[in-house]
This record gives structure tokens, sequence and C-alpha cells, in this order.
């Protein structure tokens, strides 16, 4: 016979584990919320990098363009061995 009664009144225990149900479902449902909307959040970015990527690509391909469209002549930098590139001394 256990020396302590315990008396435990049912509707008692019921409106506890009904709030602490209710507690931590508003809880959850705020980090849920938190969560998504930072998702949100970098989905965005993410689109407005790969739109930028795309803006300075398109701005690339029309400068590379108009470099072959024109009659400029262009000068290389690097000579190639054929060019000439064995007239420089080169220090070692």
């Amino acid at each position: 016979m256990p020396a302590i009664e315990l008396t435990v009144n049912i509707f008692v225990l019921t409106g506890i584990v009904i709030g602490s149900f209710v507690i931590g479902f508003l809880i959850r449902a705020n980090q849920i919320r938190s969560f998504r909307r930072k998702i949100v959040e970098l989905e965005t970015e993410m689109l407005n990098n790969h739109a930028d990527i795309l803006e300075l690509q398109r701005g690339k391909a029309l400068l590379e363009q108009n470099l072959q469209a024109s009659k400029i002549p262009v000068i290389p930098l690097n000579p190639t061995k054929e060019e000439g590139a064995d007239k420089f001394i080169t220090r070692k």
C-alpha cells in the first residue's frame, strides 16, 4: 500500500494535455511560418542573382556580336610563335 495517496482530477489532467498540445502546435506553426518566409526570401535572392547573370551574358553576347560585325582590325596582345614570339628575350 502506498504511503502517499495522489488524487488526480481527470478534468484538470485533460485540460493540461489539451493546453500543452495547443501551445506546442502554435510554437511549431510559428517556426514553420518563419522557415517558409526565409525560403521565399532565399528563392527571390537566387532568382535575382540568376537574372543578373543572364543580363551580363546577354551583354557579353551583344559585345561579341558587335565585335565580329565591326571591320576594325584587332591586334592580339599575346603573339603566337608564328607571329614572332621568338623575337622576345625572356629572362631566367
